[in-house]
């Protein structure tokens, strides 16, 4: 006689979605190119918008003879004033000077090849800290402050202090609610900005923004912009956009909000390459403003995304619309009227806060 199988106990950590936490210190990495030159060397302390690597707009290759000037420069080294021949009207040769190269290799034919480039931009450290590694394609900072994740990020690291401009983690901030007095920070401007208020943060001075989302055609024309400036050699102050949420009309999660609202005025700096935004000073105060009772989830999606509930208990394997069969469980909300609400929900639409 064979004993009958027990019930299936669901384990919620296997289908609840951990929601990433707000971790202090971070290891950025900053990308180096052929001609770029970093400015920082390995275990070297840094400030918040102290230059670490000098980028250039433009870069070509440059063909040198390899003579004994040359010969016994090492690949990465760098090697000014170099002249380099260019046909000069009617046919005839002229010299320009090529500035600021670095060297590629030394080939077997007898050439040296240079990575020459032009119209520098200077790439600042978005926070303090300490400098890992210095290698040839990259330069590793471990920065120090409290490091709070987004889903999407675009621009160039910049540094400044937190302004709260939105009402509400859901609100909207036009362009005429943006005046000089934003000039050099970080503005959280909430569920989304649209292409006019983003234009005159840019001229104005704003740093950077923070939003819970962001519409992908905006990016697009941002990145236009940024095109016509660098080809006009025009050289624009560093300005960096996050989203928390994603692509669309996402309000900010409560949590990051109340996280922010803890963190204004403080000093802050977005990387945009890793999507991260780092906040100086003491993080204890601002975990503390995030921290969530045990059982808090968020809602993902669906009808009753971005809001928060408690996992009170689980329901198995469900049948949802779609015909999609999927672990289920009991989540009490709060709503509008303070009444609290019992409803089940697919365990793979929540996010876990606490």
């Amino acid at each position: 006689m064979t004993a009958r199988p027990g019930p299936t106990v669901l384990d919620p950590d296997r289908f609840v979605v951990v929601a990433r936490r707000p971790a202090p210190g971070r290891l950025l990495h900053f990308p180096l190119h052929l001609a770029d030159r970093p400015l920082v060397t390995p275990g070297q302390q840094v400030m918040p918008g102290q230059p670490i690597i000098e980028r250039f707009r433009e870069q070509e290759a440059v063909h040198l003879p390899t003579t004994a000037a040359v010969v016994g420069l090492r690949p990465g080294d760098i090697l000014d004033h170099v002249p380099e021949p260019q046909s000069g009207r009617l046919g005839r040769r002229s010299a320009q000077v090529a500035y600021r190269t670095r060297v590629c290799e030394h080939g077997r034919d007898g050439i040296t090849r240079l990575a020459a480039g032009s119209g520098d931009i200077v790439v600042h450290a978005p926070a303090a800290g300490t400098v890992e590694q210095v290698l040839p394609g990259r330069i590793d900072l471990r920065t120090e402050g409290l490091a709070v994740d987004a889903a999407v990020g675009w621009g160039r690291p910049a540094v400044g202090r937190i302004a709260i401009a939105a009402d509400a983690p859901d609100g909207e901030v036009p362009a005429s609610r943006i005046d000089v007095t934003a000039a050099g920070t970080i503005l959280v401007v909430g569920a989304r900005i649209d292409i006019e208020a983003i234009s005159r943060a840019r001229a104005i001075g704003v740093a950077a923004i923070v939003s819970g989302g962001i519409a992908s055609r905006y990016l697009r024309q941002l990145g236009s912009s940024e095109a016509r400036q660098q080809a006009a050699l025009h050289a624009a102050a560093p300005f960096g956009l996050l989203a928390l949420g994603g692509y669309g009309r996402v309000p900010i999660p409560t949590h990051l909000w109340d996280l922010l609202k803890a963190a204004d005025g403080r000093p802050a700096g977005i990387h945009a390459a890793s999507r991260t935004l780092i906040i100086g000073g003491d993080p204890q105060p601002l975990l503390a403003a995030a921290a969530r009772p045990a059982g808090t989830v968020r809602v993902i999606s669906g009808e009753r995304r971005d809001q928060e509930a408690r996992l009170v208990g689980l329901s198995g394997p469900r049948r949802w619309p779609g015909g999609v069969y999927a672990p289920g469980g009991y989540v009490e909300i709060v709503s509008a009227a303070g009444r609290v609400e019992r409803t089940c929900l697919p365990l793979t639409t929540l996010e876990r806060l606490g």
